[in-house]
């Protein structure tokens, strides 16, 4: 088999993974009823503390009034807290309250639980290789140019 069938056999074998382990995270989310964009924007103000909308809008992909109605919609179900900005008024900061923070902890959590299991099933010289693989497809990915 050449290396380009190869890389294609095992990103095909990645993503039937990823889509058949998942279904415990998305039930959480849904049953949440939140939208997909909604919980992306938790997992970004998460990530990236006292964001402002318009760089929530270019992480999820839309337009800055989608952003908008979706941190009011986040705001008005206490998981985002907006602040001004302690040099320009004129901006709005997002945080994640203390609501937001427990339920991407929650999702999360199931989540983890379950890739835990999976992991499982490897003997302990398959979950070395695969912690080496890892480190090494993490040092191919492109760096944040901060």
């Amino acid at each position: 088999m050449e290396r380009e069938e190869l890389l294609d056999d095992v990103l095909e074998s990645m993503v039937q993974f990823l889509r058949a382990s998942n279904p415990l995270q998305g039930d959480a989310v849904a049953q949440s009823n939140l939208t997909p964009h909604q919980f992306r924007a938790l997992v970004f103000a998460l990530v990236h503390d006292n964001a402002t909308t318009t760089d929530l809008a270019q992480y999820v992909g839309v337009h800055p009034s989608v952003a908008t109605a979706i941190v009011q919609k986040l705001v008005g179900r206490g998981y985002i807290a907006r602040t001004e900005d302690t040099q320009d008024r004129r901006i709005r900061r997002l945080c994640l309250t203390e609501s937001g923070r427990e339920f991407i902890e929650a999702v999360v959590g199931t989540a983890r639980a379950e890739r835990r299991r999976q992991l499982d099933a490897l003997s302990e010289d398959q979950m070395r290789q695969l912690s080496g693989i890892l480190e090494t497809m993490s040092a191919a990915l492109p760096r944040d140019p901060a």
